[in-house]
Parts: C-alpha cells; structure tokens; sequence
C-alpha cells in the first residue's frame, strides 16, 4: 500500500502565516508559544524533539461531505473509531474506500476564542493511499 501527501502544514505557509499573526496581535485568539510562535524552528524542534506530542490516526476514509458550515470534510473510521478532519490540500486525491493517516498536535491556545476549546487541533500531515 502506498501512500501520497495530499496536505502538509509546514508548506501551507499561508495558513502558517495567518495563525502566528493572530498569536502575535493577540486577536480573537491566540495559540500558546511556550515552544516558540507555531510553525518556527523551535516549534519544529519541540515536535521533533517530543516536547509537543504527536499523534497519528489512520483508517478507511467512510465518507466525504460538506458540512453545515459550507467546509468540506472526511470522515475516518480507524478500529472502529470514528473522526472527522477538514478536506485539505489535494481534494481530488481522496477517496471513499480509500485509506488516509493523519497527523496532528494539539497546542494549547493562550487565549481561547470565544466559546471554543482549550485546545486547538493542529494537522501537520494527510496522507492518502494512491
């Protein structure tokens, strides 16, 4: 089974850009920088280093919608267990049937946005099989 990077976070510079922006101006949100502003050396390092915990989740993608919301979005069942996970990167490279891993980080937002979770769920990586 191989496998193809449809989405990578260290190359969605835009994205990267936009989250350290709203850390550093402090606006609706920010996003803790105890291992250095997302998406820097030194937050690189930390994940390398285990100091910010990796986790994988790989699994059958199920089902491929749009949410209510207007994001589209896929649906992993992986033992049974099943999550949810924006549709990023290359879109046409995922498929029902198909399997995806993804990984991701959690970081612990120094200030929440209103009513959200303590926690915002970073992906750093989906990959699905080709």
């Amino acid at each position: 089974m191989e496998f193809y990077q449809a989405y990578s976070f260290e190359r969605d510079r835009e994205y990267i850009e936009r989250l350290q922006a709203a850390t550093v101006q402090n606006s609706e949100f920010a996003l803790d920088s105890e291992h250095g502003l997302i998406g820097s050396k030194s937050w690189w390092e930390a994940i390398r280093d285990a100091k910010i915990a990796k986790t994988r989740v790989e699994g059958e993608v199920v089902d491929i919608r749009v949410n209510a919301g207007g994001w589209p979005e896929f649906e992993v069942d992986s033992a049974g267990e099943s999550s949810v996970w924006c549709l990023e990167g290359d879109i046409k490279s995922y498929r029902v049937g198909g399997r995806a891993r993804i990984e991701y980080v959690m970081v612990r937002y120094s200030k929440p946005p209103s009513g959200g979770d303590e926690m915002a769920k970073i992906v750093l990586g989906i990959w699905v099989e080709t």
